[in-house]
């Protein structure tokens, strides 16, 4: 067995990323300074607009008065008995968000109005038998409880962690004159629970060290936040534990595409590469190297890609387990912009609406970054393109007015493979909006259970076939596998393909089957060609979801007040409300319709959905 973090293998050494000799001198050369200015520094935190430090004190004063949620031995062992995720994840969070509210508020006014409150919240936390989630916990088979003898380092135990860093670089002094013994505390558990299990990690013990998904960036950038914090005056600890966490980061890097797609979709790029970033900003900042760790045309790739995503107004494309309208925080973005020097990311701060109260668990640091880096005002020309396309990714996009996609058609076409992370089985799955509204959509995640990670996770409709619009053959739809694939091409600037013949196991029956999306860019009608050979007759399905509700339908068209569907080569089957949604689902989407499509078919041909946006009904 190796030990520790000599189990990692050495990182990359690029011109770029520092080696573990200039990483130890440069910690010796330059003093630690924090990472966000204290609450006592009250310049950087009177420069916020009135209004904005009025409304942070408010959420502060709401979660003074709200009594701190219960975490029951109850709630945790749902998760071992019936799969149920939320019941223990709700208060979780909740306390979280609370703490994070009382810190900013106080920062905000540095009175001590919320100093006892902090001091509650970090005491409730503290008292946490575990801060890994039971769903990532790894129980053994007959256990239901966390393992007393052992911290593991999950993506919420080493968030939790640096939240309470974080509080204490904005607030130790002021916590000390309340209880000096609380600050030590604080220094202790983040410790015990995360820096010390962190450091016994390596490539044998943990999985998530492969850097094959956010994970790694996620977990790396907290470790090492929670470390500058706590190891300043152990510096060969420091050292050791910053190149194994950077080494680690840098294969999360490797293996990602050329083109800087993320196959976890828009909502988990901020939890990877925004990550990523972060965790490369808080190193270039206290190792002083002056900004070459972003001086990277493949990260620049990495950052701009909600760019390309975001297919108008706050709607982004929800592939995988993601969401259609996640909140991006601009401030964040606009200080991802600066460090890039990327107009395309300053473009979309600008543009996207403020972002919800943050509430997950991870991301004090990044309401932080929003609140102290106001979005920089200029132009946002360009911000759109006709098309966007991520050939390593497999994703395509296509803006009938790019200057103002809400006042057109946009439509998205999607490949790749279904072995992607929080894979879903979508290859060929289009969506389509119409003035702003989404005709056919993703659907995209909905409640995470124990089955959304299991072996059951397909039998879930919004993840499995049935979920998305590719065809199905006789009953016989795609599987999961990364042996599963489907390339995507762009022709100029009007039509898109995806080759399916590797998207479907045997049963299915496929010789061969292409997708096309074409785009009328004069009428912003479109229209979706499948062609196929297949081993003989079988019956056809395809599946649509709106989020429109249609106005009628009949055998051979499905009308909207925008437009209409035509189909030639299947009908119209059936028309109906989807009654599956769940709390998530509903939250996002409001209500959703179900269009489905049939047809019998021979060995080969093709069929044809049309999009007609001038016939009105």
């Amino acid at each position: 067995m190796l030990n520790g973090c000599t189990g990692v293998r050495t990182a990359q050494e690029g011109s770029a990323f520092p080696g573990r000799e200039e990483i130890s001198n440069r910690l010796r050369q330059y003093p630690a300074e924090p990472y966000f200015p204290p609450a006592a520094e009250r310049g950087a935190w009177l420069k916020l607009p009135a209004e904005v430090r009025r409304k942070l004190i408010s959420e502060g004063e709401k979660s003074a008065k709200a009594n701190w949620p219960l975490l029951t031995a109850r709630d945790y062992m749902r998760f071992r008995r019936n799969g149920d995720r939320a019941s223990y994840e709700k208060f979780y969070f909740q306390r979280r968000s609370r703490l994070i509210d009382l810190v900013v508020a106080e920062c905000c006014e540095h009175s001590g109005r919320f100093t006892d409150d902090i001091v509650e919240g970090l005491w409730q936390i503290l008292s946490e038998p575990a801060w890994c989630l039971p769903a990532h916990e790894g129980l053994a088979p007959e256990e239901v409880l966390p393992d007393p003898a052992r911290f593991k380092v999950d993506l919420f135990n080493a968030s939790t962690g640096k939240i309470l860093t974080d509080t204490l670089m904005l607030l130790e002094p002021e916590l000390t004159k309340v209880s000096p013994a609380l600050v030590k505390r604080v220094k202790m558990e983040v410790l015990r629970r995360v820096v010390e299990p962190a450091e016994k990690l390596n490539d044998e013990n943990t999985w998530w060290f492969s850097g094959r998904n956010n994970w790694t960036p996620w977990c790396s950038s907290n470790v090492i936040g929670c470390a500058l914090y706590l190891l300043d005056a152990q510096p060969e600890r420091l050292v050791k534990l910053i190149h194994t966490y950077l080494g680690i980061s840098r294969r999360f890097y490797d293996r990602y595409p050329a083109d800087g797609g993320c196959n976890e979709g828009p909502t988990y790029w901020r939890v990877s590469v925004g990550r990523y970033f972060l965790l490369l900003d808080l190193l270039d900042r206290r190792l002083h190297l002056e900004g070459r760790l972003f001086e990277d045309e493949k990260l620049r790739r990495m950052c701009e890609y909600p760019v390309g995503m975001n297919l108008c107004g706050r709607w982004f494309l929800s592939t995988n387990d993601a969401v259609p309208r996640p909140d991006f925080p601009r401030g964040y973005l606009s200080y991802m912009a600066r460090r890039m020097d990327s107009a395309r990311l300053a473009g979309l701060a600008r543009r996207l609406p403020p972002a919800k109260k943050t509430v997950r668990a991870s991301e004090l640091d990044d309401l932080l970054l929003d609140l102290l880096n106001p979005v920089a005002a200029g132009p946002d020309k360009g911000a759109f393109s006709a098309v966007d396309f991520w050939p390593d990714l497999g994703i395509a996009i296509l803006r009938e007015k790019p200057e103002k996609p809400e006042r057109g058609t946009v439509v998205s076409l999607k490949g790749g493979s279904n072995g992607e992370s929080h894979n879903h089985l979508d290859l060929g799955n289009f969506t389509l909006m119409r003035g702003g509204k989404f005709l056919v959509v993703d659907v995209g995640a909905g409640v995470y259970t124990a089955q959304t990670f299991s072996e059951k996770r397909y039998l879930i409709w919004h993840i499995g076939a049935e979920g998305h619009n590719p065809p199905r053959f006789s009953g016989a739809g795609q599987e999961p596998g990364r042996e599963y694939t489907a390339k995507v091409t762009v022709e100029g600037d009007s039509l898109l393909g995806v080759l399916l013949d590797k998207a479907y196991p045997a049963a299915a029956g496929v010789k061969k089957l292409t997708r096309t999306v074409r785009l009328d860019r004069k009428t912003g009608n479109v229209e979706i060609t499948d062609s196929f050979r297949l081993a003989g007759p079988r019956k056809v399905a395809v599946t649509l979801y709106s989020a429109v509700e249609p106005l009628a339908f009949d055998a051979k068209s499905v009308s909207w007040k925008c437009g209409t569907l035509q189909t030639e080569g299947l009908v119209v089957e059936k028309v109906s409300e989807e009654r599956r949604m769940d709390a998530l689902l509903k939250e996002r989407w409001g209500r959703l319709w179900r269009i489905d499509l049939a047809g019998d078919v021979s060995a080969s041909g093709s069929w044809k959905i049309g999009f007609d946006f001038a016939k009105k009904k």
